[in-house]
């Protein structure tokens, strides 16, 4: 997926906005993109996972990001909490810009690399299937596959979004787009000229009880083997496992090499510095 070094904006990556359906208001899980204020915010970064936490009219959200030590995926746990004393009906939707092929050549032709993504959705298992079609015999292409997991009462159906134009809207821009202003997704597939992958999906949230919603997001040297992922990963067990093997795998990984906690956290700020141009190295 698209990501770009900015140091001013930092509106690069993969989001997830939520929305309210009894008064229509949204936010994001993180601050970015909807940059909208919080009563209380929290961001916690550990070598097994990132955590954000918000607090936004009576509704917590804690969203757990970490990567597979044994699949090529990236799981997105949303937790949500209802502290009022009513029902509340929470509709999430996730955003990413597909690639599938290397930041150099997404950075010097952009709009010739998005031609060739062809996009599928995959309603029965609640999932976005993407390709990209191969332009000589020596490109391997790669599938990549986008899936929501849910517990909880559902609300309406899920929808699905490819078509970067028609999420954001024209004249707009990710912090207010017209996804957010429309009942549901356009459900479009197929070859687009600017791919993107979104689903949306609405939970019922009891009073003082708390709804779980995984977004998982992968890629795979096939499109056989992108199947089998999604389906592995329709099993709330194994998308449990990914947690367990990423706190075991990091902990692992510095005893190796002899390091302590301290030691990750002064690695992390190294490479944070080698990511992003910081005015003062």
């Amino acid at each position: 997926t698209r990501w770009q070094e900015d140091p001013t904006r930092d509106c690069w990556g993969a989001f997830c906005y939520l929305r309210d359906l009894d008064h229509g208001g949204f936010w994001s899980a993180a601050h970015q993109p909807a940059l909208r204020p919080s009563e209380a915010y929290e961001a916690v970064f550990s070598q097994a996972q990132v955590e954000y936490r918000r607090r936004d009219d009576n509704i917590e959200t804690h969203t757990a990001i970490t990567v597979s030590p044994e699949d090529d995926i990236e799981l997105r746990r949303i937790r949500i909490t209802n502290r009022g004393h009513k029902r509340r009906a929470i509709e999430l939707t996730s955003y990413a810009e597909v690639v599938l092929a290397p930041p150099a050549a997404d950075a010097t032709h952009p709009a010739f690399s998005k031609l060739f993504v062809q996009t599928e959705i995959l309603r029965s298992r609640q999932a976005i299937l993407c390709t990209r079609r191969p332009r000589s015999s020596k490109e391997h292409p790669l599938g990549m596959f986008h899936l929501v997991v849910f517990e909880g009462q559902d609300v309406g159906t899920t929808s699905y979004e490819t078509d970067r134009c028609k999420f954001i809207g024209r004249n707009r821009s990710l912090t207010d787009p017209m996804a957010m202003h429309v009942p549901k997704l356009s459900d479009r597939e197929g070859s687009v000229l600017d791919p993107v992958v979104s689903i949306r999906r609405a939970v019922a949230v009891e009073p003082d009880e708390m709804t779980r919603v995984d977004f998982v997001t992968g890629v795979a040297d096939t499109r056989e083997e992108a199947m089998a992922l999604i389906e592995k990963y329709q099993d709330r067990k194994m998308m449990d496992r990914v947690f367990h093997l990423a706190l075991t795998h990091s902990q692992v990984v510095l005893r190796q090499l002899g390091a302590t906690e301290y030691d990750a956290q002064l690695y992390g700020n190294l490479s944070g510095a080698v990511l992003y141009a910081r005015p003062r190295h």
